[in-house]
């Protein structure tokens, strides 16, 4: 039986290479469902991670050691560079809005220390109620404009009405039709499952590791990054620079116009705001703002309600997590 003090950052990061590897490969002797498939080591903002990967039910677990950490934004610690400030001004400064911190502070989530338990981490998200049918599925029926539309066209997804998706996935054309499923089902369905979804000070550390700056790459916007929504399509094989994994091996808030599930009464979503500041025309610093570490969505308790009641589609995800106890 492993002391539990060492899946904590303090000790194991003191704990040699070969301590940490007898460590990691001793987890699934305690918890048979998973299976040890190698070591791997993560550095990302200045930040790195020797750790392992697992498989369970097909899918890539990553080792995260719990720690003690402060969450929550209030402040700069760099403060922003000019390009960066500038931008913000003027954006801002179209919806009438002149102060930037009280405008960031209300957008993120309270300063606290937390300690955060060492758990196993999905490190890819899972869709929400889509699931894949057959192209001849009666379920297809209605939608045969909408296919021979794709089939003619150079589209990589089209989504009709969230009820049926045509993709293309290495160059195979595959058709998935949709079923609504609740908040609460959702959750209910994952604690069944023996998993959990992180809540919000889970998220935030998995997603920044305690970092205290605005973003998690600093203070400031980096416009060197390759981005989906601004740089087009991809031209090569590489992910775009915000899907490439973090420190602890996971691709997290890389997209604003998506967002991911949490279980947690403060809020319900994190890593984007579906689209809102781009799609507004708030530009590259507002429009990512939301993939910022400790933003925090805002939307009023009946559009909570409603998002709730059929928490699926396109633009919302989960991750699933294993507590270490």
């Amino acid at each position: 039986m492993q002391d539990k003090k060492l899946f904590y950052s303090v000790h194991y990061d003191q704990l040699t290479p070969i301590k940490q590897e007898e460590l990691l490969r001793e987890i699934i002797v305690n918890y048979p469902q998973f299976s040890f498939d190698r070591l791997a080591t993560f550095e990302r903002f200045g930040k790195q991670t020797n750790t392992a990967i697992y498989i369970c039910q097909g899918r890539e677990f990553v080792f995260v050691p719990g720690d003690t950490v402060v969450l929550g934004w209030t402040d700069f610690v760099e403060g922003m560079d000019r390009d960066t400030q500038q931008e913000m001004v003027e954006c801002l400064a179209e919806y009438d809005v002149e102060d930037i911190d009280g405008f960031l502070k209300s957008s993120m989530s309270p300063v606290r220390e937390v300690t955060i338990g060492p758990m196993l981490v999905e490190r890819k998200l899972n869709e929400i109620g889509w699931y894949q049918v057959a192209h001849d599925s009666k379920i297809l029926a209605p939608y045969q404009k909408h296919i021979e539309e794709f089939r003619s066209q150079n589209y990589g997804s089209l989504t009709v009405h969230k009820r049926i998706s045509i993709r293309r996935v290495e160059g195979e054309m595959l058709s998935y039709a949709y079923q609504s499923l609740t908040y609460d089902k959702l959750i209910q369905q994952t604690q069944r499952e023996g998993f959990d979804l992180p809540n919000e000070d889970q998220w935030e550390y998995l997603c920044g590791g305690g970092s205290r700056t605005l973003f998690r790459w600093g203070d400031s916007f980096d416009y060197t990054m390759k981005l989906k929504h601004f740089t087009g399509g991809q031209l090569d094989d590489k992910p775009y620079t915000l899907e490439e994994p973090n420190h602890f091996g996971l691709s997290m808030a890389y997209d604003p116009y998506k967002y991911e599930v949490v279980n947690d009464d403060a809020c319900f979503l994190k890593g984007g705001d579906g689209g809102s500041y781009i799609c507004g025309g708030m530009g590259l610093v507002i429009g990512y703002l939301p993939v910022a570490t400790y933003f925090r969505p805002q939307s009023g308790i009946e559009d909570q309600l409603d998002y709730k009641s059929d928490i699926g589609g396109d633009y919302t995800l989960y991750r699933r997590i294993f507590s270490l106890k």
